[in-house]
C-alpha cells in the first residue's frame, strides 16, 4: 500500500509542475534561476586561466578590490542601478556581465515556457547554461572549449538513457550531429584553401555537431539559417572589422530559436507545398 501512495504522489507532482496555469510561475522562478546561473558563469569565464577558483573566494572588483556585498550583486537589477560602474571606484564594468544575466533568465523563462515542467525541460535548461558558458567564452577568447562540449554531448545521451528510446532514436541523433557539421567541415576546408586561411573555426562544427544530437536534421537545417541571420546581424551591430568574429554565441541563439520556433515554422513551409 505504501508504494501505491508513493507512486500517487510523484504522478501528483508531475501533473502539478506540467499544469499550464502553473506554467508562468514556473517560469518566473526559473527565470530568476537564470539570471543567478547567468551571474555564475559570467563569473567562471572571466577566472578561467587566471587561477582564480570560481567556487572560493568572494567577487571584487578587479580595479580597486573592493569585496562585493549581497546586494551589490542582485541579478539584472546591480549593474543599471550602477549604471554599469564599480560603486566605490567608479570603474566601467562589462555590459557583458548584465548581459549574461538577461540571457541566462530569458533562456530559461522560454525554455519553461515552451516545454513545461518535466524532465525534459530539466535537459534544455543544463544545455541552456552550457551553452551560454560557451557563448561567454568565445566571446572572449574565441574558442570552444571541448570539455563543454564534450559534456552537451553527454547530457544528451544520459537523457537518452534515462528517457528510454530505442536504438533507431540513437540513429537519428547521428544523422542530426552529421547533417551539418559533415557539409560544414567540408565547406570549410574547401574555403580555407581558396582564401589561405581559417574560415571557420573547429569549435563552431564540433557545436553544430553536438546540438545534432538535440535537434532532427531538418530542424538543423532551420539552426544553421536562424544562426546566420543572427549572426549578420550581431556582425552589424558590433562593427568588428579586423578583428575574430566569434560565432559559437550566435549558434547558441539560434538553437535556443530552433527549439522556441523550429518545428512551428518547419511544419508551416512544409504545409505550403
Amino acid at each position: 500500500m505504501e508504494h501505491v501512495h508513493d507512486h500517487t504522489f510523484w504522478e501528483m507532482v508531475s501533473e502539478t509542475l506540467t499544469s499550464p496555469y502553473l506554467r508562468p510561475l514556473l517560469a518566473l522562478w526559473l527565470g530568476v534561476l537564470g539570471a543567478v546561473m547567468g551571474s555564475f558563469l559570467d563569473c567562471a569565464a572571466s577566472r578561467r586561466g587566471t587561477g582564480r577558483s570560481v567556487l572560493r573566494g568572494r567577487s571584487q572588483c578587479d580595479s580597486c578590490g573592493h569585496q562585493l556585498a549581497a546586494w551589490e550583486m542582485i541579478p539584472l537589477i546591480s549593474w543599471p542601478l550602477f549604471r554599469g560602474t564599480c560603486r566605490h571606484c567608479g570603474a566601467h564594468i562589462p555590459v557583458e556581465c548584465w548581459l549574461a544575466e538577461v540571457f541566462g533568465a530569458a533562456a530559461f523563462a522560454a525554455l519553461t515556457l515552451a516545454v513545461g515542467g518535466s524532465l525534459e525541460l530539466l535537459m534544455w535548461l543544463i544545455l541552456a547554461a552550457l551553452l551560454l558558458e560557451l557563448s561567454l567564452i568565445d566571446a572572449r577568447e574565441q574558442i570552444l572549449p571541448d570539455g563543454l562540449l564534450i559534456a552537451a554531448a553527454v547530457v544528451r545521451l544520459v537523457f537518452w538513457v534515462i528517457e528510454g528510446h530505442s536504438l533507431p532514436a540513437l540513429g537519428q541523433m547521428a544523422i542530426g550531429a552529421l547533417s551539418i557539421s559533415v557539409p560544414l567541415l567540408l565547406l570549410s576546408l574547401l574555403m580555407d584553401k581558396v582564401l589561405g586561411r581559417e574560415s571557420m573555426g573547429g569549435g563552431d562544427i564540433k557545436l553544430m555537431a553536438v546540438l545534432g544530437l538535440y535537434f532532427p536534421w531538418q530542424q538543423m537545417v532551420f539552426l544553421l539559417l536562424a544562426s546566420c541571420l543572427v549572426g549578420i546581424v550581431g556582425g552589424l551591430i558590433t562593427a568588428r572589422r579586423g578583428k575574430p568574429f566569434p560565432f559559437g554565441p550566435y549558434i547558441a541563439l539560434g538553437a535556443l530559436i530552433t527549439r522556441l520556433a523550429g518545428g512551428p515554422v518547419i511544419s508551416w513551409y512544409l504545409g505550403l507545398f
